[in-house]
């Protein structure tokens, strides 16, 4: 009991909320490596990455081929999400490949702009994805809520989002901080201000309802402010299941490898020399 109170105190401490870390390889090494190499992590961003447009690329063009207008396509949370993963994990890659070609990222300064809005990216999308996800399965499955043009496009991708994510969290090594809920809160809220003022301009969905969702109709304002609120709290609650997850991944990455010194210890090591790389 005292662990978690520990961990609360030092996890909730007002700096907490800065984008700064004291070991900035834990953004270019996987918790899985024993060794100093980007290398492991760059090959697994690139392969998230990929998939990642992938997705976009199919969701978007089948939209671009059907009859339905592609302003559309921008109305749903989904596709939000969609975008945030292609660009959590293109920053991704963009960070291990940076610290293959260039070295390090030492700690005698702040980090550095791309990592910091990776990891705002992170914190945004891993949360937002397992929330889509749920969402779809719980409230909108049933109402035969389509985001797609393709039943089977739309229930694929309400499960492959949550996939890469969870891929990119356990391939990483950073942590998650409970006070950086505020980024997929932050986020979530633009999205419902979107949806207040699509709904004040008449905006509709592809079939001409008056809603994105039927589920948050502004029509009746008292349950889509219920919706809504649920929503968030989820999202909180999901922010804290990534915390665990990225717990329970360091720690079984640790008992496994049980390394007998240190590889992060000392940040500004040498990842590789001229002309090759250390595996």
């Amino acid at each position: 009991m005292s662990a978690i109170k520990e961990f609360f105190k030092e996890e909730c401490q007002l700096h907490m909320v800065g984008l700064e870390y004291q070991k900035p390889s834990h953004f270019f090494l996987s918790a899985w490596q024993n060794t100093r190499s980007p290398v492991p992590l760059l090959i697994w961003r690139i392969l998230l990455f990929l998939t990642s447009v992938g997705i976009v690329l199919t969701s978007f063009i089948t939209y671009v081929l059907s009859p339905i207008s592609i302003g559309f396509w921008f109305i749903y949370l989904t596709h939000w999400g969609l975008l945030m993963m292609m660009l959590a994990t293109g920053f991704g890659v963009g960070i291990s490949a940076r610290c293959y070609f260039y070295g390090p990222i030492g700690t005698q300064f702040s980090l550095p702009w791309y990592i910091k809005t990776y990891w705002i990216l992170y914190n945004i999308s891993v949360p937002l994805a397992f929330l889509i996800t749920v969402f779809y399965w719980t409230l909108l499955y049933e109402e035969g809520v389509e985001e797609e043009v393709s039943r089977g496009l739309d229930i694929a991708i309400h499960g492959i989002n949550s996939l890469v994510m969870f891929l990119l969290l356990l391939g990483s090594s950073h942590k998650t901080r409970i006070v950086h809920v505020v980024h997929p809160i932050i986020f979530s809220c633009i999205y419902v201000v979107f949806n207040l003022i699509y709904y004040i301009a008449n905006g509709t969905n592809p079939l001409g309802d008056p809603y994105i969702y039927p589920v948050v109709y502004w029509g009746n304002p008292g349950t889509a402010i219920l919706v809504i609120f649920i929503t968030l709290l989820l999202l909180v609650s999901l922010h804290f299941v990534t915390i665990g997850m990225a717990a329970a991944r360091d720690a079984i990455a640790n008992k496994i490898l049980r390394p007998s010194v240190t590889v992060h210890a000392q940040e500004d090591i040498t990842l590789r020399t001229r002309g090759e790389a250390t595996v």
